[in-house]
């Protein structure tokens, strides 16, 4: 259960966040509060589009899980208090907060062998329009950015290149959760691999260590070596193929040989 009212030591506490921080930001806290209360009356209902959410992906071509969450009214506050002046200056309140942050649920897809995602990407916006151009997440290097281009021809995707950073692609759709109220979906499709070295990457920088320097070059070496690890599981995929084809190709010549005979 959450509290019904947000303590704002405790709060502060909790979060690492200072009296002086708070106050730079421009926010203010009974704004907050309210934000808090009224977000916990919509949680239930989150909790019930996400399921429905998910079971119109799980059974989907090419995915191999649908994880999904609905963002904690703790966690909701804090992410306002960090992003401070960016939601000061759209004036964040109680009633425009759901259409500014867009991350109330998250739902992630999750596909074995890199190409998978081009059959999700066609059941979601199959079942959705979305609210924004999709966009592919990639790291600098890890393709040749013509042939990626060409090989998405026709799908309306924008392609954002990182130096840093992981590899998925996300989607933004509105789904009606009570007669006034569309709340904003992301979803996010990337591999297995792709998602384990997101989650370490999130436990070992959230929120404190973003520019610790050995962490960085350590995470960006996993990172690099999970790149490989899907490149080789392509590979591998590519292979079966040809041997699934040339076993049928032996097994159709002995059939007909025997059939000439």
């Amino acid at each position: 259960m959450f509290s019904k009212k947000l303590n704002r030591e405790e709060f502060f506490q909790e979060f690492s966040i200072t009296e002086e921080y708070f106050e730079s930001t421009g926010l203010n806290w009974d704004e907050l509060e309210k934000i808090y209360e009224d977000y916990l009356k919509l949680v239930p209902y989150l909790e019930k589009e996400a399921e429905h959410v998910v079971s119109k992906l799980i059974d989907g071509d090419g995915v191999h899980s649908v994880r999904r969450r609905v963002k904690r009214p703790k966690h909701l506050i804090e992410k306002i208090v960090r992003k401070g002046k960016k939601y000061v200056d759209r004036n964040i309140n109680v009633d425009n907060y759901k259409e500014i942050v867009t991350d109330l649920i998250g739902i992630r897809v999750l596909h074995l062998f890199k190409d998978d995602w081009k059959s999700i990407h066609e059941e979601i916006t199959k079942l959705w329009d979305t609210k924004e151009v999709p966009q592919i997440n990639i790291r600098r290097g890890d393709y040749n950015l013509e042939k990626l281009r060409e090989s998405i021809a026709g799908l309306n995707c924008d392609i954002i290149v990182r130096d840093h950073g992981y590899r998925s692609i996300h989607y933004l759709i509105g789904v009606p959760v009570t007669k006034t109220d569309e709340i904003y979906v992301e979803i996010q499709v990337r591999t297995v691999f792709e998602e384990a070295w997101s989650e370490i990457d999130h436990i070992i920088r959230y929120p404190y260590d973003v520019d610790n320097p050995v962490l960085t070059e350590y995470l960006g070496i996993f990172n690099r070596i999970v790149g490989s690890a899907d490149e080789m599981g392509m590979f591998i995929k590519k292979m079966k193929k040809e041997f699934s084809n040339s076993t049928e190709d032996s097994k159709t010549s002995r059939e007909l040989d025997m059939k000439f005979r």
